[in-house]
């Protein structure tokens, strides 16, 4: 029982995920206070005795989505990274770097889910998404279920430093998204650097939350700062698929044919096109090819031909040839930081294997 003013009352708790006893403990303990004759650490101590001590044993019924996206083939990217990254930090547990691996891998899965339901997307990896087979309640609530159980295994490994980081970064990658959403359902345009900003907090932080959580069990370089890589490897990796997504052929299979024009979405080529070729301010907006561009962006079209000419627009602006040239500056940038921090050769090969796409996209596309 717990002493609320001057009575002895039971705690209504007892139903809460065993994660909660920690929040707040360190919630209660850092900020304590007397308000209406509780006593803070009488109050946590209470709490924490009545949340069970046990692991909460899931519903796998509950989570037929996410079971069904991580059994389609992706490119698992973070898990190669991952490895590359521990040969600098030399995690010392097998055991914690494969849960920093499953945290991670399990995280992306479900913002892929969340990613579909928001952008209505129709394929993933190749086959119909998933809210497409399961329903679009079910999938969001698989999704954020996997979000909970990943931060429960994280809070298992007991280490306040990843705990910090999984939080900031996950909040980092919904105000990404958010300003994502924003800019695409508002019709409004974002300048470049909104675009980096945006892709940094997004795509950049599951990134970092793998390479911070690395960190914090690390046995070497704990104190490097590997931000700057790693923001730039999101910002490598997002400007790339932006590319890929308008010009490669393989990439639309698994997908849809330049399906970013149909999700309205504000890339990388489609900002630089409707900016008339301007990275900031208004720069060209109001020319013909952005009024054009901007107007076929809202109408969500599934026409080919109408995409087909969206992108001879981008084509004819050099919008198609300047994010190729983005991702050579940046894969250039990534090089010389990794040589930097001491070299590390994997990292160096899956930079080369994600590149060698970007070398392959026919000069057709980047003739103006």
């Amino acid at each position: 029982k717990i002493r609320v003013g001057g009575r002895l009352e039971e705690p209504k708790y007892r139903r809460y995920v065993p994660s909660l006893r920690y929040y707040l403990l360190l919630s209660i303990l850092r900020h304590e206070r007397d308000d209406e004759g509780i006593s803070p650490s009488s109050f946590a101590a209470s709490v924490v005795a009545t949340v069970p001590d046990k692991k909460h044993a899931a519903d796998e019924s509950l989570l037929e989505p996410y079971a069904y996206i991580s059994s389609t083939p992706g490119k698992d990217i973070r898990t190669a990274l991952i490895d590359c990254f521990d040969l600098w930090l030399h995690v010392p547990d097998p055991a914690v770097l494969s849960e920093i691996k499953h945290i991670v891998s399990s995280l992306h899965d479900a913002s892929l889910l969340i990613d579909d339901v928001e952008d209505d997307s129709n394929l993933r990896r190749g086959v119909p998404v998933a809210h497409a087979i399961f329903g679009i309640a079910p999938t969001i609530n698989a999704a954020n279920y996997v979000y909970f159980l990943a931060l429960e295994r994280c809070l298992a490994l007991n280490n306040e430093g990843a705990s910090r980081v999984f939080v900031h970064e996950m909040l980092n990658l919904h105000r990404g998204q958010g300003y994502d959403i924003r800019w695409r359902d508002s019709g409004s345009c974002p300048t470049e650097t909104q675009y980096v900003g945006m892709v940094i907090d997004k795509t950049g932080g599951l990134f970092r939350l793998a390479v911070g959580l690395l960190q914090s069990f690390a046995s070497a370089n704990r104190d490097v700062d590997y931000v700057p890589l790693v923001n730039d490897l999101g910002l490598y990796f997002q400007i790339r698929d932006d590319l890929l997504n308008l010009v490669d052929d393989e990439y639309m299979k698994g997908k849809s044919f330049c399906e970013d024009l149909t999700e309205g979405k504000f890339s990388y080529p489609i900002i630089h096109c409707i900016r008339g070729g301007k990275g900031e301010g208004e720069g060209g907006v109001g020319t013909a090819a952005s009024t054009q561009l901007l107007s076929i962006l809202k109408r969500r079209t599934e026409d080919v031909d109408v995409k087909q000419y969206a992108r001879r627009l981008m084509i004819d602006a050099g919008s198609l040839r300047y994010a190729r040239d983005e991702c050579v500056r940046l894969k250039t940038e990534i090089v010389t930081l990794i040589d930097e921090l001491g070299g590390n050769g994997p990292l160096l090969k899956v930079i080369d294997a994600l590149h060698a796409q970007v070398e392959k996209i026919p000069e057709n596309f980047m003739n103006r």
